[in-house]
């Protein structure tokens, strides 16, 4: 099964109309369901369920929240990218010492960058529960450019897919064209077929927050 540009664009554009119709008076992001076949996709098998993050093309919004680890030369670098917070090397261990705080970090946060000298605090104190929800921070260099890092980040989603044969995962906000939605739902289907996956594809459905879901014709 595979899908072409038209009709990914009319399913966003539809659940574009039909999710004002709820009258929502609030913005509304995008969602993207990818459902297999049970009978074709064993979800019982590791090699089946997805838990890998994919860069999109058109940044989020609001995009993914980054937090670094680090100080000095480093901290002030990952300011000046623009992640959302940075944690000292002497707050890892105070955080990582309460579970209610701990867990709290990681569910805050999308995705984690640490200076190298804080990674060895880092997986201490904090890795049973970053790692958990692979979460793991990359390491860099005091004197590392983040910009790029965090940019990257900032247009990243995790497609991750447990016991059950489905995944969902946001592509987009009604900020943003449907061009630009459409061209995030292809990066993903595009991932689905480099796994050898795509014809196991029972159906692809798109909707907003509060609308209805809008299936992506597909085409053979």
């Amino acid at each position: 099964m595979s899908f072409n540009q038209d009709s990914i664009k009319e399913a966003v554009s539809e659940a574009r109309e039909k999710g004002k119709e709820r009258g929502i008076n609030f913005e509304q992001s995008f969602d993207l369901a990818v459902n297999f076949r049970s009978k074709e996709m064993d979800v019982s098998k590791p090699e089946n369920r997805f838990n890998q993050e994919l860069v999109l093309p058109n940044r989020l919004y609001p995009p993914s929240k980054v937090c670094a680890f680090g100080d000095g030369e480093f901290a002030d670098n990952a300011k000046e990218a623009g992640v959302d917070n940075v944690v000292s090397k002497d707050e890892i261990p105070t955080i990582g010492e309460e579970k209610k705080e701990r867990k709290i970090l990681a569910k805050s946060y999308d995705f984690f960058i640490a200076a190298t000298d804080s990674m060895p605090l880092v997986g201490r104190y904090l890795g049973q529960v970053l790692g958990s929800r692979g979460k793991m921070p990359r390491p860099f260099p005091p004197q590392a450019d983040l910009g790029g890092v965090v940019e990257q980040y900032q247009r990243t989603v995790r497609i991750k897919m447990r016991n059950t044969p489905t995944f969902h995962v946001k592509v987009g906000h009604e900020t943003m064209d449907d061009a630009e939605i459409a061209e995030n739902i292809e990066a993903i289907l595009s991932f689905v077929d480099s796994k050898g996956h795509t014809e196991k594809v029972g159906s692809v459905v798109v909707k907003t927050t509060m609308g209805p879901p809008i299936e992506v014709e597909s085409w053979r």
